[in-house]
């Protein structure tokens, strides 16, 4: 008998359906989901994305897709992509026994791990599109020097000094490991 997609599908729901639940959401698990949705409302994610990450935060063994759904009161779709884009940013990991078909996630619980994976994210959507600026300059160089536009040439060239430092500091922050980090901060402090 050939396997097809249907029947992984039948599979995961009567896997769900008979796997009982050991804990629920206790009160202070969903205190953390609220107020990690809330900080994160400051950084325009997502709160089902959010809500999903502190989810396998506070969990310490790894959670399917179905666990996801039933404690956070997602759809299957809603609940697979937000596990997907953990995965894809960097903050959670998919673990796969032997034997099984299920995918189950971890979240990263490295929190230098963590922060430069947000570090490189943001970065990749929001420093790095700023820097094709630098590109438009360059087109427009003649007509930047014109007179009407006052100077905008200069602050653009500015900018682009500024914002290549940037890359650079979050390219070394994601390459460097968390000792470097303390060395060269805690250095800066040191008074003679």
């Amino acid at each position: 008998m050939r396997f097809t997609p249907k029947d992984f599908v039948l599979s995961q729901k009567i896997e769900s359906k008979n796997r009982v639940h050991s804990k629920e959401v206790t009160a202070v698990q969903e205190s953390f989901i609220e107020h990690w949705q809330e900080i994160g409302k400051h950084w325009g994610v997502p709160k089902a994305l959010l809500a999903v990450h502190a989810w396998l935060i506070v969990c310490s063994e790894p959670q399917s897709t179905d666990d996801v759904m039933s404690h956070l009161g997602m759809s299957r779709g809603n609940a697979h992509n937000m596990l997907l884009d953990l995965v894809a940013w960097g903050l959670a990991h998919p673990i796969k026994k032997l034997g099984k078909r299920q995918i189950r996630f971890m979240a990263e619980k490295e929190e230098w791990a963590m922060m430069t994976a947000i570090i490189r994210i943001r970065k990749k959507r929001e420093l790095d599109p700023f820097l094709t600026l630098e590109d438009w300059r360059r087109v427009h160089t003649s007509e930047l020097k014109s007179e009407s536009c006052d100077g905008l040439e200069e602050r653009l060239v500015s900018w682009m000094v500024t914002a290549r430092k940037m890359d650079r500091l979050t390219h070394l922050a994601s390459r460097e490991d968390e000792s470097w980090w303390k060395r060269w901060l805690f250095s800066a402090l040191r008074t003679n």
